[in-house]
Parts: structure tokens; sequence; C-alpha cells
């Protein structure tokens, strides 16, 4: 099985597993719209498509053509390769973090961004809820990151497989055990972690910004633990109109 059919699978099951404990263990009150989440699932198969079309051969392809040209850190620095492995996919993640990071702070990125936050409930589909400019910009970010590391190709699926999750479980409106989530947030973002990120308030909104990990939050100083309003309101104050989340308005919103 080729890395992006495996991606695909791996996001589906994880999608239907979440689906079923935000019926089973919802954390906030749960009513699964097909509406929405049809429309959530089509904006995604958009990026997908957009995927695809610009790098057919995935990004585990970039990293084998980078080895093939001995391009990047590791195919230049002759370390042990579970070395390469660790940390290509450490420095991958502190890269999407910093990507993250600046999609909200570069004024252009965050018209493609706000997309994500202008969802008014969050659950697992809102994982799914980006512009397909925003994927085929983090795709470019992504590439260029592989080729400066050189990262091995294992590194980038194991990645990619990890980050699909991460933003699955994050989004997931899916109560963890109170011992249980202190527990993972001390390595891990949990779905409380990242529901403080989808406040309005922009001072919760800029922090949280891990997508599988909070130890870069930690570092930086952009971790926050308590959401000020644990009951409040989800999504942007600007885009909050039924007409705002029609796919024809989440597609046109960057440009707004």
């Amino acid at each position: 099985m080729n890395p992006i059919d495996m991606k695909i699978l791996i996001t589906t099951g994880l999608i239907g597993l979440f689906l079923v404990l935000e019926h089973w263990v919802p954390a906030r009150p749960n009513v699964l719209n097909i509406g929405r989440f049809s429309q959530q699932a089509l904006l995604a198969a958009m990026g997908a498509v957009a995927s695809r079309l610009a790098l057919g051969g995935g990004l585990a392809g970039v990293a084998v053509l980078a080895e093939q040209l001995d391009v990047g850190l590791f195919n230049i620095v002759a370390l042990p390769s579970w070395t390469a492995v660790l940390f290509s996919f450490l420095m991958m993640d502190f890269a999407i973090w910093a990507q993250h990071l600046a999609m909200h702070h570069v004024p252009f990125l965050w018209r493609l961004h706000r997309v994500h936050h202008s969802d008014t409930t969050m659950d697992v589909s809102t994982a799914l809820r980006f512009h397909p400019f925003e994927i085929l910009a983090s795709l470019a970010f992504k590439i260029i990151i592989i080729l400066l590391l050189g990262a091995p190709a294992i590194a980038v699926i194991a990645f990619e497989i990890v980050l699909n999750a991460g933003a699955l479980f994050t989004h997931a409106n899916v109560a963890v055990p109170s011992r249980l989530e202190a527990l993972l947030r001390l390595v891990f973002v949990t779905p409380a972690l990242h529901l403080i990120h989808h406040s309005p308030d922009p001072k919760e909104t800029n922090s949280n910004f891990g997508f599988s990990f909070s130890f870069w939050d930690r570092f930086f100083g952009t971790y926050r633990r308590l959401r000020g309003d644990a009951n409040g309101p989800i999504g942007l104050e600007s885009w909050r109109l039924r007409s705002d989340q029609t796919l024809p308005a989440l597609l046109l919103n960057p440009f707004k």
C-alpha cells in the first residue's frame, strides 16, 4: 500500500472512531449535522485533490528524491538511521507549529486560515475544514522543510499519519477523563487544550498552536491551560451568520 492510500485509510478509520466516541462520550452537547459534516468533508476532498494534482508522488516522494540527490542535512551528515528519523520527525512537528503561528500573524495567511476558525461548532469534522489554498500553502512549506532536513521517507510517512491523527483527536468533541487528560496534556495536545485555541477571544485564539505536542507552546510561552469561559462560544465573532457557513462562502472567505 502506498503512503497516500495508507494515510486516507487511517484517516477515514479515525474519523469513524471519533464520530462514535462523540456520540457516546461527548464533552459538549452533540448533534451530528449531516449537511455540515458533508460540506466539511467536501472541502477536505477539494484540498486533497489539489494536493494530489500539485504533488502526485506525495511528501514521501519528496523525501525519496532528496535522498537520491543527496539534498538536505540528514543526507549530508552521516547519522544512525534512527537518529535521523527521530530528529526529522521532531523538526517537522516544530516546523508545523511555527507554520501555524505564522498563519495567525501574517495577514494574508490568516485570511486562508480563518476559514478553519470560522466554524461555530467544534467536532471531528472541524479538522477537515481547511481552505484548499491553505492546504497548498502548507504543502509547499512541508516540501521546503523536507528538502532542508533531507528527512527519511519513513519519518515523513510517520509524521503525516501522526499529524492527521492529532488533528482529528484534538478537534473531536470527546470527553477525556480528567486524570487522563491532565496526564496527556503534559506532552500532547488534548481536545480541551485545543478548544481554547478556537475561542473568539484573540488572546486565547493566539495560544496552543500545537497539533500533536504541547511542549512547543510551553517552551515558547504560547501555552494556555484554562479557557476564560469554559462554556463560551466557539469560532470567530465576524463569521457567525448562516450565510457565512455555506461551501461557496467558505471558498470565498479569504477574498472578503
